[in-house]
């Protein structure tokens, strides 16, 4: 089980392929590396890739401070500078694409491409102040975290995938869940959207009951010459939802920036 040893802990994360094309995967709230395992698996091999498991979550080790989206970007930066990697392709899911959206903003120069599924909102969550008291009791409840898990699939996996996700969203500590839902709540990059100059995509499932659509166009609307695909019938989890169709549309992706490259 690799694990890079960062400020404070040692980050889990896997890697698939080898080639000069490198791409990073980062997971969501109550998640972990696996949620990206089935796009993952379907990479072609000469994409290098990493999956890596934010502080207290996956095979991290926990801690029980810096659970911030600024924090885990920060965390993102210093694994791709200990990795010694290239300017890459950075895909973000969930909450995840909160970080990346702030990577992005902050560390320009390090990608080559931004890739945004199913993202937190520039705004952050806006959820109703009875369904935030029933989120906030859920922690540590094996029924309640099952209810939320099932929530990001219109099209749930199998059982025993399922069950493989509940167990990684039981490992967030109170630290790492309440520290989270609370910076969610804070994160607003909507004013620094425009000045995003990254080529950048997004991705939406139209049967996605966690990030509301006008959170993604928010996004589309502000970050210029951003791409948009919205694929019906699909949730919050594309990745395993229609996984052969996301590993299409990042290579897709790939190869357009780097043609605007070459044209620049």
């Amino acid at each position: 089980m690799p694990l890079m040893p960062l400020a404070g802990f040692r980050m889990h994360y896997v890697e698939r392929g080898a080639g000069e094309r490198v791409v990073v995967f980062v997971h969501g709230w109550l998640s972990s590396h696996r949620w990206w395992e089935p796009v993952l698996n379907r990479l072609p091999p000469d994409i290098r890739a990493f999956a890596l498991d934010w502080r207290g979550a996956g095979g991290s080790d926990p801690v029980e401070e810096g659970h911030t989206l600024t924090q885990y970007a920060m965390d993102l930066h210093a694994f791709a500078e200990a990795m010694g990697l290239p300017p890459f392709w950075l895909v973000g899911h969930s909450m995840g694409g909160g970080v990346a959206m702030r990577y992005a903003l902050d560390h320009p120069e390090r990608l080559r491409g931004l890739m945004l599924v199913n993202p937190l909102a520039p705004f952050g969550t806006r959820t109703d102040p009875q369904m935030d008291a029933w989120v906030r009791a859920q922690q540590g409840n094996p029924e309640g975290i099952r209810a939320m898990v099932q929530l990001a699939f219109a099209a749930p996996p199998s059982p025993e995938v399922i069950e493989a996700l509940i167990a990684d969203a039981m490992r967030w500590g109170p630290a790492a869940y309440f520290g989270t839902l609370d910076d969610m709540a804070r994160f607003h990059v909507v004013e620094e959207l425009p000045r995003l100059r990254v080529p950048t995509l997004v991705l939406w499932g139209d049967r996605d009951v966690v990030i509301p659509f006008d959170g993604i166009a928010a996004i589309f609307t502000r970050i210029p010459n951003c791409g948009l695909e919205i694929w019906h019938g699909v949730g919050h989890s594309p990745a395993h939802e229609a996984p052969e169709r996301l590993v299409s549309l990042l290579m897709r992706f790939i190869d357009e920036c780097r043609s605007i490259e070459q044209g620049a």
